[in-house]
C-alpha cells in the first residue's frame, strides 16, 4: 500500500462504536412508513406517487420494514454475542414491552371512548374491546379494531402497523434460542444455522416456528436472518462507497424484475450500513434521542383520527399534519417511557445478580 492510501474498512472495524447513523435511518424508515400510508388510510391507495417507481416488486412501506429488521437482526446478534442471554433479554423486552402498553392502553383506554359510536357501557362491555389488550404481548397476531372505532374510514384498523412488532418478538426469541444452543459461538455454525433456516425457509415457511404462522411475516423475518448473516460475517465485509452506490443502483434495476427478490435483501442491508458506518455522523441520539420507535406505534392511529376529523383532505395533508403530532407523542414517548425503562436495565440486572450470588 502506497504511503497516504487509507485502507477500506470493514464492518467489524466499527464493532462496539456508537458514532453511528442507525437512529437516523429509523427514524427515516419510522417517517416513511407514515408517509405510505397516508395513501390506503385516506382512500387513495392508487395514486401514491412512487407506486410506479417501485413496479410492484415492493412499496416504500415494505422497504422501511425491511430496513428496519435489518438493522434489528445486525445489533441484537451484536447484543446476545457481547453480553449473553440475560441481558439480551432484558434489553429485549425494556426496548419493545413498556412504550407498547402505553399505546394500546392510550388507544383502548382514551381513544376508543372518544371515537367509538357506541355508547360507553357498550364499547366496555364488548369483547373485541378487552381483546385488544393481548396487543401488548405481541406474541400473538395483533387484533386491529376496536368496536365502534373506525367503521367508515377507508381502513377500519386502529393500529394497522403493529404486526411486526409480533414478528420482531418471534425473531428476537429465535434468535436467543440459537444462541443458547451455541450456534451463534463461531462463523461456520453461524453461518451453516443461518444457510439452514433461509433453505428451510424457501421450502416450508409455515412450518418455520413462531414466524411461520402468516406467509406476510416472510419478508420480515428474512431481512432480519440477513442483518444477522451480515453480523456474522462483519469481518468481511468492506465499507466502501462504491459498493454502496452500486448496491443502489442494482435495487433500482431489479425493480420490476422476477430475480428482485433474491438481490434486494443484500443490496438494501449494504447501502443501510455504509450510511450507517460510512458517511457523516450525526449525533440524532444526543440531541433528540431515539422517537423512532414512538413514530411507528403512533403514526396509524393518528394518521386515522385526522381522517376521522378531515375526512375531505388527501394524503399530502395527512403526512404533514400528522408528521408533527407523530414526533411530538414520539419525543414524549421517548422521555417519558422508552428512555426511563432502559433506564432500569443495570438495575434490574445487577438485582438479579445479587439474588444469584446469595442463592
Amino acid at each position: 500500500m502506497s504511503a497516504g492510501t487509507v485502507a477500506t474498512p470493514f464492518l467489524a472495524d466499527f464493532d462496539g462504536n456508537r458514532r453511528n447513523n442507525f437512529t437516523l435511518l429509523r427514524i427515516l424508515f419510522a417517517w416513511m412508513v407514515l408517509f405510505g400510508h397516508s395513501f390506503p388510510v385516506t382512500g387513495h391507495g392508487e395514486l401514491n406517487p412512487l407506486r410506479g417507481f417501485f413496479e410492484r416488486s415492493t412499496w416504500i412501506g415494505e422497504v422501511a420494514v425491511s430496513g428496519f429488521f435489518v438493522i434489528s437482526g445486525f445489533l441484537v446478534t451484536a447484543s446476545f454475542q457481547r453480553r449473553g442471554i440475560r441481558d439480551y433479554t432484558v434489553s429485549r423486552v425494556l426496548r419493545i414491552y413498556p412504550a407498547l402498553a402505553v399505546c394500546v392502553l392510550l388507544t383502548v383506554f382514551l381513544l376508543g371512548p372518544l371515537l367509538t359510536s357506541l355508547d360507553a357501557a357498550a364499547y366496555f362491555a364488548q369483547p373485541g374491546t378487552w381483546d385488544h389488550l393481548w396487543n401488548i404481548t405481541a406474541l400473538f397476531p395483533m387484533d386491529f379494531r376496536l368496536p365502534g372505532v373506525f367503521e367508515s374510514a377507508p381502513r377500519r384498523g386502529v393500529n394497522g402497523s403493529l404486526w411486526t412488532l409480533t414478528v420482531e418478538v418471534s425473531c428476537y426469541i429465535l434468535l436467543g434460542v440459537a444462541g443458547v444452543l451455541g450456534l451463534l459461538k463461531g462463523r461456520a455454525s453461524a453461518t451453516l444455522a443461518c444457510l439452514a433456516v433461509f433453505a428451510f425457509a424457501f421450502t416450508q415457511f409455515s412450518s418455520v416456528p413462531l414466524v411461520g404462522r402468516s406467509p406476510g411475516w416472510a419478508t420480515p423475518a428474512l431481512h432480519f436472518l440477513v442483518g444477522v448473516a451480515i453480523y456474522v460475517h462483519r469481518a468481511s465485509i468492506p465499507i466502501d462507497g462504491r459498493l454502496a452506490l452500486g448496491a443502489v443502483m442494482l435495487y433500482v434495476v431489479a425493480l420490476g424484475e422476477p430475480w428482485f427478490d433474491w438481490v434486494a435483501p443484500a443490496a438494501l442491508a449494504y447501502a443501510i450500513f455504509y450510511v450507517a458506518y460510512g458517511t457523516p455522523w450525526l449525533d440524532v441520539d444526543g440531541r433528540l434521542g431515539d422517537p423512532s420507535y414512538g413514530i411507528y406505534i403512533y403514526a396509524w392511529p393518528v394518521q386515522q383520527l385526522l381522517v376521522q376529523l378531515f375526512p375531505e383532505e388527501g394524503p399530502y395533508f395527512n403526512t404533514a399534519v400528522a408528521t408533527v403530532i407523530v414526533f411530538l407523542l414520539a419525543m414524549l414517548s421517548w422521555r417519558l417511557v422508552e428512555a426511563p425503562a432502559l433506564g432500569l436495565k443495570g438495575r434490574f440486572l445487577r438485582s438479579e445478580r445479587l439474588a444469584t450470588c446469595t442463592t
